[in-house]
């Protein structure tokens, strides 16, 4: 009788697996086309996002025509005419899906928009110099006219008050310090360019010429002759500077301007470069004076 038993289960338990097996079926049918649709609108909100960091790049740059075709992956395309509204873009792309287990077959279309805008830079982590306000006015913002900034020049630029530096050393540990704009920033008393400048003039750094992001300091800061260095600045907002040459005096790597500055009799410590036009993702939005820096990010 035990045996019979056995039999018995063993026939019941093969007839509950073949009645189970088109449910399992269906389930993993359902799970794999749901699978790929959750892929799909992932992928496709990628795309979406990229497109939209690129246009608005290009607006920022005063570009009108974006090419979209680098960021139309994975079978997404451009849904829409994206343009440079006041600040903001919105790019959405679609992309078709076909259901393989759909009885009779079947598909969809997945569509996915992501808005992003641009304006000033409001923090950032910088190289730990900082540039006087009234040196831009000197800029084209192209990086081909250089101009020589002292750093305790006793000929100041017109309307730099009675500055007596175009731009100073700050207080860091490394390579960057994070400053934010409308506040202050504390200088490197001590240093007064005697040392190296991270990421600027120590053997590791790029060659030059070297784009570097430079905080700008209101003219304000410091009014006294023999600054040197000293804080703290109060910070406007964000420049790229492209520096072509450099010159510390009294540092082991004293520069790159035959070993001194082209007018001493305006400080024996100077940096040679121009302002450029800059586009980031990088840092945080938030007000600030414009010095030709401006941060894109995504806002949906």
């Amino acid at each position: 009788m035990r045996r019979l038993n056995q039999h018995d289960d063993a026939g019941v338990t093969t007839i509950f697996v073949v009645l189970m097996m088109p449910m399992l079926v269906l389930f993993g049918a359902f799970v794999f086309d749901g699978g790929r649709g959750i892929v799909a609108r992932r992928q496709t909100q990628n795309a979406a996002d990229a497109g939209a960091l690129a246009k608005a790049t290009d607006c920022a740059k005063a570009i009108t025509t974006t090419d979209f075709t680098p960021y139309q992956t994975n079978g997404a395309v451009l849904a829409n005419t994206p343009t440079c509204g006041s600040g903001t873009t919105t790019v959405s792309m679609t992309r078709n899906i076909v259901y393989v287990f759909v009885p009779g077959g079947g598909n969809a279309d997945v569509t996915r928009s992501a808005t992003a805008v641009w304006g000033t830079l409001g923090t950032a982590t910088t190289l730990p110099l900082v540039i006087s306000n009234c040196e831009f006015s000197l800029a084209l913002l192209d990086g081909t006219a250089d101009i020589t900034l002292y750093l305790d020049d006793p000929k100041p630029q017109s309307g730099c008050s009675s500055l007596p530096g175009g731009f100073s050393q700050l207080l860091a540990t490394g390579c960057g310090v994070t400053v934010s704009a409308n506040g202050t920033v504390a200088g490197d008393p001590g240093g007064d360019l005697q040392k190296q400048v991270a990421c600027l003039t120590n053997p590791t750094a790029p060659a030059l010429p070297h784009d570097v992001l430079i905080a700008m300091y209101d003219a304000a800061a410091c009014q006294a002759a023999g600054c040197n260095g000293h804080g703290p600045y109060p910070i406007l907002g964000f420049a790229m500077f492209h520096v072509t040459g450099y010159s510390f005096n009294g540092n082991k790597n004293d520069g790159t301007l035959d070993k001194k500055c082209p007018d001493e009799t305006r400080g024996k410590y100077c940096i040679r470069g121009d302002f450029i036009r800059f586009v980031t993702s990088q840092g945080s939005p938030g007000p600030s004076t414009d010095f030709g820096t401006t941060q894109v990010h995504l806002t949906s």
